[in-house]
């Protein structure tokens, strides 16, 4: 019987790394139940005028490190539905490449995990340039205006019951819309090795908590505060420092550890690129970083508490209101108290304990397979599946033949 979704194409941009994370997961849910022929992950960008690549990606990236309350004034400015022609002329200029590559390839199956790519691909079915099955994936807790700014797809794929409530409030019809959770590899929700292994594995002790903190999730100009404040707490620790691709940051919390030398209770070893956040995760007691909407997913999934700190206004506030209500993290809004509100906490078994429950509680771990089964459905004319399980419940099946597939990731 042939693949329902048939050749597939889930298209990203690589502004952070959460959406590719997202797309990433999708086509690992595919090809793992055997719902596409092939399956695989395009960033837009890679495909833009270099001027527009520059302006979209770094540009942003650079304002949240330098003039966050400008990106939030973006962020509720732009936050509507109405309007948007001339953005839309340019980013069909800028994008001509992406648009001649899907018409070339049609493929039948097109998922976008970004809003750039869903506006994009949205024109080419108005225009009669390509026509196949189109979902959107919201990759955040909230929906902005631009999820919504697309009304040729046939999918909407959302994080929560109120985002399904937004995206209707801004005109997309409910019956288009399934509430899946966010979509996260499937390593966040296979069996795990031994926390103790894991962490013997990096260097940091078995015995005592440990602190995993993301690189960029702290962001450059407050690196050296959070990490001395974590080096200096008064407590037996780990913390594992991830620091990614990002060469200069890795050099410069090395630089901060060796300052601070044998003499700091905290035990720190500073990671460059890991594919292992999984086991990172489940080895950690607490997490320290920005709240963004695959991160904060995974970290569901992982049961583990986190510490909000410096979110980028907008979508990673709104993230942040959320995980807050719900009990699951903690806000460290000013970096004299990191030490003290982080010591506190570990300190606090029973409230840890309590955190990790209500992060289990609320996680989708098997948001990918749902979404891949939702568009099966559709394909196949069937009716919209039961809603997920609990968390409980699902965390309990035992795990699939082929959880590890590896997608191919970009052109």
């Amino acid at each position: 019987m042939p693949a329902p979704l048939g050749r597939a194409l889930v298209l990203t941009g690589s502004v952070g790394s959460g959406h590719t994370r997202a797309a990433q997961a999708i086509v690992e849910a595919m090809l793992r139940a055997n719902h596409a022929e092939d399956a695989e992950v395009v960033d837009v960008l890679c495909h833009a005028w270099p001027v527009f690549r520059t302006l979209y990606r770094d540009a942003y990236i650079s304002m949240i490190e330098r003039a966050p309350g400008l990106v939030g004034w973006l962020y509720r400015s732009s936050d509507t539905t109405e309007g948007g022609s001339t953005r839309r002329s340019i980013q069909r200029a800028a994008l001509a490449r992406m648009r001649g590559i899907i018409a070339s390839e049609r493929p039948d199956t097109v998922v976008c995990t970004h809003f750039l790519a869903a506006e994009l691909l949205n024109g080419m079915v108005a225009r009669g340039e390509w026509r196949g099955l189109f979902a959107v994936v919201v990759t955040d807790l909230d929906a902005h205006g631009l999820w919504a700014a697309c009304p040729r797809a046939d999918r909407w794929f959302v994080a929560l019951p109120e985002t399904a409530e937004i995206l209707v409030g801004k005109g997309v019809p409910r019956e288009r819309i399934v509430v899946s959770g966010i979509p996260i590899m499937g390593a966040f929700s296979a069996p795990q090795s031994p926390r103790a292994e894991i962490r013997a594995r990096i260097g940091l002790p078995a015995e005592h908590p440990m602190i995993l903190v993301s690189g960029g999730g702290v962001g450059v100009s407050r690196l050296e505060q959070t990490l001395e404040a974590l080096l200096g707490l008064d407590m037996d620790c780990g913390i594992a420092m991830v620091c990614g691709k990002n060469d200069a940051l890795r050099a410069r919390a090395q630089s901060v550890v060796d300052r601070f030398g044998a003499g700091a209770r905290a035990r720190c070893a500073v990671i460059g690129f890991t594919d292992r956040m999984h086991e990172l995760m489940h080895a950690a007691d607490l997490s320290v970083g920005k709240p963004g909407g695959l991160t904060s997913s995974e970290a569901l999934a992982m049961g583990l508490p986190m510490a909000v700190l410096n979110p980028v206004p907008g979508q990673e506030e709104r993230n942040s209101d959320h995980l807050l209500e719900w009990g699951v993290a903690i806000r460290l809004n000013s970096p004299e108290s990191i030490r003290w509100r982080v010591a506190t906490l570990l300190s606090d078994g029973p409230r840890l304990a309590a955190m990790r429950e209500a992060a289990r509680n609320r996680a989708r771990p098997f948001a990918a397979d749902t979404i891949v089964d939702s568009l099966r459905r559709m394909r196949l004319g069937e009716g919209e599946a039961p809603a997920p399980l609990p968390f409980n419940l699902e965390k309990t099946r035992a795990p699939r033949a082929g959880r590890a597939t590896t997608p191919r990731v970009t052109r």
